[in-house]
């Protein structure tokens, strides 16, 4: 007992107790830390979104970071040394605070609207965009379960986006 409190000590000592996951602390048997966090709260982290790529998910980061929401990404080290093991590891997640998961929903939203709301649909020029997300469950279970290893999920989601005028769909976005 006295050597996972030492553990704790030289974490604190370090300055590190601010930066260290409350798990990660908890796990070294400082149950303090774990319930004086966030005024007595466990700091509890959601995923709500994966990307493949660094790229698309700084920029909703620091997004989300200008509205001051608390959040950070996860994986995203391994999958930027290292682009195929992102299927493995399910990609680079969003991590968001539990009670700030709506309010991160919502912004993300309105940006995704307004950026759709700025191209034009190729057929009937309408600037009446959506994104829509088709799931698929595979036919037989050995299909679901080589997607499960190579992709990392048993499901097939295909995002397309979908002129509400014209009802148009299209996989990739037109050039502005």
């Amino acid at each position: 007992m006295l050597f996972y409190f030492k553990k704790a000590s030289l974490l604190q000592l370090w300055g590190w107790r601010d930066r260290v996951a409350p798990k990660a602390v908890s796990s070294l048997g400082c149950q303090a830390y774990q319930n004086t966090v966030a005024g007595g709260t466990c700091m509890d982290y959601i995923e709500i979104r994966s990307f493949d790529n660094y790229i698309e998910a700084n920029i909703v980061l620091n997004m989300l970071l200008h509205a001051h929401i608390n959040c950070h990404l996860k994986d995203e080290n391994i999958v930027t040394i290292d682009p195929f093991l992102s299927p493995a590891i399910g990609g680079i997640k969003l991590m968001v605070f539990h009670s700030q998961v709506e309010r991160a929903m919502e912004l993300m939203k309105e940006a995704e609207k307004a950026y759709l709301a700025g191209i034009a649909c190729p057929v009937c020029k309408a600037h009446k965009l959506e994104s829509v997300s088709i799931t698929r469950k595979h036919r037989c279970k050995l299909a679901g379960l080589a997607s499960m290893l190579l992709n990392g999920h048993s499901l097939e989601v295909t995002r397309i986006y979908r002129c509400a005028s014209c009802g148009y769909d299209f996989k990739e976005l037109p050039v502005k």
